[in-house]
């Protein structure tokens, strides 16, 4: 059976669709899955064992640069590959973009999507013919609406909601390795204050007292940072030099809290294995926070506008805050220290 996995965006969305993928590959006979994703987001599926091919999928550069060459030769290959006959198609997005993408898989008898009160974007179903609708109340979470796309499919439950990233965490990387050889066995924690929506995102005082906490508990703050996210880095790694040298703390001491570090580059794929070197992950809710979290990292995410019912981390060791109410100011004072303390207190333990 050669089944077409329908899941462009987002990072974290990605992630989250990764249980439902691998429980069609592993749970139909003789299945050969392709992944339909944007380039960028390509890295996080290839090379998984329950992912055959990796089919691109450009929409964002196709809308930029309409009747550019590049972009009439990338839909060309687009069509080329989805017309090769499947049997099945699984539309894991419900928007109009991923319709198209459907559609233009026109020869699969099965085209299953969500339904008419699950679908973020309703003229989705206008191009699957079988739909499933999940009650919101009792399965939230994303990962587990698509979850109810692959028990459709297969008549089975039971599937292992944990995001299975085994193949990103085994991927060697030079520039994460050598960065992880230079740190030694010393513990280090990872803080992802960054993503791409604004109100997702901690503020500097956020990130430089709780830098300072963790250094006086003897664990290395490390700053990650995206493409287009370095000078950002940059200043928060200033400010925090400023914090520290205007304390009562001397360098000097023997209590002296260890400084924020620059993580090394990454894309969205390495993040994983540096994630999973780590001690602990404490971000914001989007895609590198989930990628540690499901590689079994002890991840904490700090929520702001976003529902934790509906995006909350899945692994082996996670929790979530949302301390402040949902019209939270982002020039406010941010999430209560002691809770944050606490709740990495316990994950570690």
């Amino acid at each position: 059976m050669r089944i077409l996995f329908v899941r462009l965006s987002s990072f974290g969305d990605v992630v989250f669709a990764l249980p439902a993928a691998k429980a069609l590959r592993t749970n139909l006979p003789a299945a050969h899955l392709a992944w339909a994703i944007e380039p960028p987001l390509a890295p996080l599926v290839a090379g998984a064992a329950f992912v055959d091919d990796v089919v691109p999928v450009d929409t964002r550069g196709w809308r930029r640069a309409l009747f550019a060459r590049g972009t009439r030769e990338g839909i060309s290959d687009f069509l080329r590959r989805v017309r090769t006959p499947f049997d099945l198609v699984v539309d894991a997005q419900g928007l109009f973009k991923s319709a198209i993408v459907t559609a233009a898989a026109s020869s699969a008898g099965r085209r299953v999507g969500f339904g008419w009160r699950t679908a973020t974007e309703r003229i989705n179903c206008i191009f699957t013919n079988e739909h499933v609708d999940v009650d919101r109340a009792s399965r939230p979470h994303v990962a587990d609406q698509m979850l109810a796309l692959a028990e459709h499919v297969t008549g089975k439950t039971g599937f292992d909601r944990i995001p299975d990233v085994k193949h990103l965490v085994e991927r060697k990387d030079p520039v994460v390795d050598a960065w992880l050889d230079q740190q030694g066995s010393r513990p280090f924690a990872v803080l992802q204050p960054f993503s791409s929506k604004v109100n997702k995102e901690w503020t500097a005082g956020d990130v430089v007292a709780f830098s300072a906490w963790l250094g006086a508990q003897g664990i290395q703050p490390v700053l990650r940072w995206g493409p287009g996210e370095e000078s950002r880095a940059e200043s928060l790694l200033t400010l925090c030099k400023k914090s520290f040298s205007s304390s009562s703390l001397s360098p000097s001491t023997s209590s002296s809290p260890l400084p924020l570090l620059l993580a090394p580059a990454t894309t969205p794929a390495s993040s994983a294995r540096l994630a999973s070197r780590a001690a602990l992950f404490v971000g914001a809710d989007t895609g590198p926070t989930h990628l540690a979290a499901a590689a079994g990292t002890p991840t904490l995410v700090l929520f702001g506008p976003t529902s934790v019912e509906r995006f909350g981390p899945i692994g082996p060791r996670t929790a979530a805050l949302r301390e402040f109410p949902a019209d939270y100011n982002r020039s406010g004072p941010g999430w209560p220290a002691d809770a944050v303390h606490e709740a990495v207190r316990r994950l570690l333990a």
